[in-house]
Parts: C-alpha cells; sequence; structure tokens
C-alpha cells in the first residue's frame, strides 16, 4: 500500500457513467440526490459519485491489500475496451447481437456483486444471523455460509470480495434471456445500475412473459438497455421499446432509490422526472443553482 495508493474506490465505473454525461460537460451528470425524504436535483462530477473510501481495502493475516487495482486491470480495463462496450459508446446499440448476450450478463452481475449495495447488504444480512432473525428462512447451505461470515471480522468482506473479483463464466449463462432495448425517451440509471425489478411470484408489470421469471435491468446508454431474464427460455433479442415500457423501468430506479440500501443518486436527465416524482408522492419545494428541490 503506497502513499500514492487512490482512497475513493468506485463501485460504479466512470466510463459506465460517462455514457450519461451532460451533453455540454463530458465530467458531469443530472442526478437526483437523497437528502432523507428530501429529494434534490442537480448536476455532480462523475469521480464525485459511485464512490466509497478505502472501500476495497483489507488487512489479511497481517498484511494490508486491497483489489482496487485488480478490478480496474482484470475487470473494468478489458470490458471497457472490448467490441460489445466500442459498439455502445458508438452508439450504435442497434448493433449488439448474440455474440453480445455473455459480455452484457457478465457486466451486469460484476456491476451488481462490486456494488456498495450488495456489501451492505452482506453485513446486514449477518447482523440479522447473528441476532437469531434468520433461523427459519435458511436452508443448510445459507446457515453454513453464515457461520462462516460469523466466524471472521473480515468474513464479510471476503465474501464481497470474491464476488467483485469473480471473472468466471456463471454456470446459468447458456440459460439466459438477455432482450436488448432502444428506447424512444431518455433511460435512467443509478448507483446501483443492475436493477432487479421482478422475482418469481411477483406480477410483471411488463406483460405475462415475465410471470415467475427473476429480472433484471442494466441501462447501457441514454437510449438503450437490456432486460436479463433468469428461469425461462434461453435467447437474445434486439429490438425497440415502448415508451411506456422505458416509463416503468424508469420509475422502477425512482422506486430503487427510495428504498435501498446505499443508493444516493439516481442519473436521470428526462422530461418525465417531474411527473414521476408526483407519482412516487413528492411536491416542489423550490429552484435551486443546477436544479430544484
Amino acid at each position: 500500500m503506497s502513499e500514492g495508493h487512490p482512497k475513493r474506490h468506485h463501485y460504479v465505473p466512470q466510463f459506465y457513467l460517462r455514457r450519461f454525461a451532460c451533453p455540454d460537460d463530458p465530467n458531469k451528470v443530472r442526478i437526483l440526490e437523497r437528502h432523507g425524504d428530501i429529494l434534490a436535483t442537480d448536476r455532480k462530477s462523475i469521480d464525485r459519485i459511485g464512490y466509497e473510501e478505502s472501500m476495497h481495502d483489507f488487512v489479511a493475516e497481517g498484511v494490508a491489500g486491497s483489489i482496487e487495482g485488480p478490478i480496474n486491470r482484470v475487470i473494468e480495463t478489458p470490458f471497457s475496451n472490448s467490441p460489445t462496450w466500442q459498439k455502445i459508446t458508438d452508439g450504435a446499440c442497434a448493433r449488439l447481437d448474440e455474440t453480445d448476450k455473455i459480455p452484457i450478463y457478465g457486466f451486469a452481475r460484476h456491476l451488481q456483486r462490486r456494488n456498495l449495495e450488495t456489501l451492505r447488504f452482506i453485513e446486514a444480512e449477518s447482523s440479522r444471523f447473528k441476532a437469531g432473525a434468520l433461523d427459519a428462512d435458511l436452508s443448510e447451505e445459507e446457515r453454513e455460509m453464515h457461520e462462516w461470515i460469523a466466524a471472521a471480522a473480515d468474513n464479510a468482506h471476503a465474501l464481497f470480495r470474491d464476488g467483485a473479483m469473480d471473472t468466471t463464466i456463471p454456470e446459468d449463462a447458456a440459460a439466459i434471456n438477455v432482450m436488448v432495448c432502444q428506447s424512444p425517451i431518455p433511460l435512467r440509471t443509478s448507483t446501483s445500475p443492475t436493477l432487479l425489478i421482478l422475482v418469481p411470484e411477483q406480477q410483471a408489470a411488463f406483460g405475462a412473459f415475465f410471470n415467475n421469471l427473476r429480472t433484471w435491468w442494466l441501462t447501457l446508454d441514454r437510449h438503450c438497455g437490456a432486460f436479463i431474464v433468469a428461469g425461462g427460455p434461453p435467447g437474445f433479442t434486439n429490438s425497440a421499446m415502448p415508451a411506456d415500457a422505458a416509463r416503468m423501468v424508469n420509475r422502477q430506479f425512482l422506486v430503487q432509490h427510495g428504498n435501498s440500501l446505499t443508493v444516493r443518486y439516481m442519473i436521470a436527465d428526462d422530461a418525465h422526472l417531474d411527473g414521476d416524482l408526483e407519482w412516487a408522492g413528492f411536491s416542489f419545494d423550490q429552484l435551486t443553482t443546477h436544479g430544484a428541490r
């Protein structure tokens, strides 16, 4: 650990956030920021969101280490230079095809597993286990995992690090259905970009096809995103998305923003935001220097 080791560890890659940069400033995004029950719209520097100080640092057997450098070297840089991401940065999401299915799924999975939300969830569930609040809901395998986490102070972070650095192709990759969608309206994202929007036995707002499936969404740029669907037939499609479906996805990010453990910023720059805030129960207070409260 050198003196030059960065303390600001981004759990949302800056190359991803740049896909949503303000038209007049490539280093800033328009955000919805949460302060308790107050929300404010503003412009924020990309390097000032989606990070936690020293998040990737650890001490093992008395030796300090960090996965900050390896994440950049092994995962971020290769994906940001990949043919899949090149299509996205070229504004050519319509050219995404079957060869991009596994990279998109892998990137969505990585963004979820390396996220601060995941680390805080592991810690919160471990605390619940120690308090006896999970006893009736655990399988034997889950119980063993929680017992291992509880055995040492660093084990929750060690589990998080293993997930963040995992580069293996998941066993279920061949069974995944990736549905790339071209949106006619601007799409939102957040500092927890891989959004779980449906779980089995939850009524699907997006149509009967999604009933009883586990479904995630990842926005890829302002007008393109992808559903990642598990539990149904495998496949890949790339097609236009109706505006009303895009609005439902955007509203799901607003729901996430209000209910998550860690998501302070939603990236949003669209004409429907004021109406969706009213839908969510918020009312206008005042204009600010760069937005509204």
